[in-house]
């Protein structure tokens, strides 16, 4: 018979694998959320983990409390938190590589166009511009850097709901469209043809929709995985870059983003 002292070894052995695994779990579900283009459902995260509910339900909770993933308002699915952000910032630039990849296509850019050149990140309430290299003239656009857009009269915020499926643009035109300018589009409907349009165009635009004196185009960055990870965006003043003058950029912004895709492991 085994004596207590080797009972509560194994009991400790298998507490501490328990333990670990439940590790694993919680930093694979981690990893799927992150991975994941809008928020998920703990339905789906487990099945892609294979888990079953009670348990991704336990570990969703426990990243929860901790701050590492939050639940989205509209969607009801998770989302990473805001202690992921704050572990990424004090290890440096999050974007650092993203933005050094980058820069010399956005440098051409404008060196070529002669207009201020974006770079933007997808997020689940709007566009995190990571970079911006101003034009040469002293009119130009606002400085957006660092700052979260809107999706819906935004060229990259377009593309990025062109994206969508249609359960979850459903969810997002449930709400209220806000009005920037006069030329915001705030009809629901009208919206939907302008998504329709840029699924088959394959770039965004907005004339005047956040500020009626600025025009912007924007094209999708992929990584090889076919995951949307960043915009590049050309934006100016509507009377040195009218709208005619914005649509013909198409081309090229395209040709932009495949460099820069080009460029990404």
């Amino acid at each position: 018979m085994e004596n207590n002292n080797q009972i509560t070894s194994k009991q400790s052995i298998n507490k501490d694998n328990s333990s670990v695994q439940a590790v694993d779990r919680a930093l694979m579900l981690l990893k799927l959320i992150g991975e994941s283009a809008t928020p998920i459902s703990v339905g789906d995260l487990a099945k892609q983990a294979d888990l079953n509910r009670t348990t991704a339900w336990r570990l969703i909770g426990s990243l929860e409390n901790q701050g590492f993933v939050e639940k989205d308002p509209v969607s009801k699915g998770y989302q990473l938190g805001y202690a992921i952000h704050i572990l990424s910032t004090q290890t440096g630039d999050p974007y650092g590589s993203l933005k050094r990849r980058a820069y010399r296509t956005l440098e051409e850019l404008k060196g070529e166009i002669g207009e201020t050149v974006l770079l933007s990140v997808p997020k689940y309430d709007g566009t995190l511009t990571i970079d911006q290299i101003d034009t040469d003239h002293s009119v130009r656009l606002r400085d957006y850097s660092n700052t979260i857009s809107p999706l819906h009269c935004t060229s990259n915020g377009k593309i990025w709901l062109s994206l969508l499926s249609e359960k979850e643009l459903d969810i997002f035109l449930e709400q209220p469209l806000k009005s920037y300018s006069k030329y915001t589009i705030t009809d629901p409907e009208e919206l939907r043809k302008e998504l329709l349009n840029i699924r088959v165009q394959k770039v965004g635009t907005a004339i005047g929709e956040l500020d009626e004196s600025e025009n912007a185009i924007s094209a999708p960055i992929f990584d090889k995985k076919k995951n949307l990870v960043a915009f590049v965006t050309v934006g100016g003043p509507s009377f040195r870059l009218p709208e005619e003058a914005t649509l013909a950029l198409r081309n090229r912004m395209l040709e932009a983003a495949k460099k820069i895709e080009e460029q990404l492991d």
